[in-house]
Protein backbone atom coordinates (compact mmCIF):
# COMPACT_ATOMS: atom_id res chain seq x y z
CA UNK A 1 0.00 0.00 0.00
CA UNK A 2 3.18 2.25 1.01
CA UNK A 3 4.58 1.49 -2.23
CA UNK A 4 0.90 2.24 -4.23
CA UNK A 5 0.89 5.65 -2.52
CA UNK A 6 4.47 6.85 -3.26
CA UNK A 7 4.00 6.09 -6.74
CA UNK A 8 0.49 7.76 -6.71
CA UNK A 9 2.36 11.20 -5.22
CA UNK A 10 5.70 11.07 -7.46
CA UNK A 11 3.53 10.65 -10.38
CA UNK A 12 1.53 13.66 -8.92
CA UNK A 13 4.78 15.46 -8.62
CA UNK A 14 6.13 15.24 -12.11
CA UNK A 15 2.98 15.83 -13.76
CA UNK A 16 2.71 19.03 -11.80
CA UNK A 17 6.25 19.93 -12.55
CA UNK A 18 5.55 19.21 -16.13
CA UNK A 19 2.14 21.63 -16.10
CA UNK A 20 4.00 24.32 -14.71
CA UNK A 21 5.95 25.44 -17.62
CA UNK A 22 4.70 29.02 -17.73
CA UNK A 23 3.22 30.13 -21.87
CA UNK A 24 5.33 33.04 -23.13
CA UNK A 25 3.57 36.50 -23.14
CA UNK A 26 3.64 38.76 -25.90
CA UNK A 27 3.98 42.54 -26.13
CA UNK A 28 4.44 45.20 -29.17
CA UNK A 29 6.39 48.14 -28.42
CA UNK A 30 7.11 50.98 -30.69
CA UNK A 31 10.72 51.31 -30.78
CA UNK A 32 12.51 54.24 -33.42
CA UNK A 33 15.70 53.35 -35.47
CA UNK A 34 16.01 53.15 -38.83
CA UNK A 35 18.53 50.64 -40.33
CA UNK A 36 19.87 47.05 -40.51
CA UNK A 37 22.18 47.74 -37.34
CA UNK A 38 19.40 49.28 -35.52
CA UNK A 39 17.74 46.22 -35.94
CA UNK A 40 20.46 43.89 -34.77
CA UNK A 41 20.88 46.26 -32.23
CA UNK A 42 17.20 46.61 -30.90
CA UNK A 43 16.82 42.74 -30.79
CA UNK A 44 20.15 41.90 -28.84
CA UNK A 45 19.50 44.39 -26.58
CA UNK A 46 15.83 42.66 -25.78
CA UNK A 47 16.88 39.59 -25.62
CA UNK A 48 19.48 40.41 -22.97
CA UNK A 49 16.78 41.31 -20.43
CA UNK A 50 15.83 38.27 -18.96
CA UNK A 51 13.33 36.54 -19.47
CA UNK A 52 12.68 37.30 -22.87
CA UNK A 53 12.30 34.54 -25.01
CA UNK A 54 12.07 36.09 -28.40
CA UNK A 55 12.42 39.79 -29.92
CA UNK A 56 11.78 40.78 -34.03
CA UNK A 57 11.69 44.84 -34.76
CA UNK A 58 10.36 45.61 -38.14
CA UNK A 59 11.92 48.39 -39.56
CA UNK A 60 8.75 49.53 -41.61
CA UNK A 61 6.36 49.85 -38.68
CA UNK A 62 9.11 50.75 -36.11
CA UNK A 63 7.20 47.96 -33.89
CA UNK A 64 9.14 45.32 -31.80
CA UNK A 65 7.57 41.77 -30.67
CA UNK A 66 8.57 39.94 -27.84
CA UNK A 67 7.59 37.30 -26.58
CA UNK A 68 8.51 37.08 -22.46
CA UNK A 69 8.15 34.96 -19.11
CA UNK A 70 5.74 37.18 -17.28
CA UNK A 71 7.10 36.32 -13.93
CA UNK A 72 10.52 37.43 -15.18
CA UNK A 73 9.85 40.36 -16.86
CA UNK A 74 7.97 43.17 -18.49
CA UNK A 75 7.46 45.38 -21.76
CA UNK A 76 8.51 48.18 -19.10
CA UNK A 77 11.76 46.15 -18.32
CA UNK A 78 12.34 45.72 -21.77
CA UNK A 79 11.91 49.34 -23.05
CA UNK A 80 14.08 50.73 -19.94
CA UNK A 81 16.96 48.04 -21.85
CA UNK A 82 16.32 50.08 -25.47
CA UNK A 83 16.36 53.52 -24.18
CA UNK A 84 20.07 52.16 -22.83
CA UNK A 85 21.33 51.57 -25.78
CA UNK A 86 19.88 54.84 -27.48
CA UNK A 87 16.47 53.70 -28.98
CA UNK A 88 13.44 55.86 -27.88
CA UNK A 89 10.67 52.86 -27.02
CA UNK A 90 7.35 53.37 -25.68
CA UNK A 91 7.51 56.31 -22.67
CA UNK A 92 11.21 56.07 -22.29
CA UNK A 93 13.68 58.53 -24.24
CA UNK A 94 17.20 57.25 -24.63
CA UNK A 95 19.89 59.62 -23.05
CA UNK A 96 21.26 62.04 -25.73
CA UNK A 97 24.87 61.24 -24.90
CA UNK A 98 23.94 57.41 -25.60
CA UNK A 99 22.16 58.50 -28.89
CA UNK A 100 25.08 60.39 -30.11
CA UNK A 101 27.43 57.12 -30.10
CA UNK A 102 24.80 55.45 -32.34
CA UNK A 103 26.33 55.35 -35.90
CA UNK A 104 25.30 58.26 -38.23
CA UNK A 105 22.55 55.67 -40.34
CA UNK A 106 21.19 54.81 -36.62
CA UNK A 107 20.44 58.36 -35.97
CA UNK A 108 16.53 58.68 -36.52
CA UNK A 109 16.01 61.94 -34.77
CA UNK A 110 15.95 64.96 -36.64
Amino acid sequence: MKRVIYCFLTAALIFSVACSKEKPSEASLSVQGSCGMCKTRIEAAAKAVSGVVSADWDDQTKVLTVSYAATKTSPDAVAQALAKVGHDAEQYKADDAVYETLPTCCQYRQ
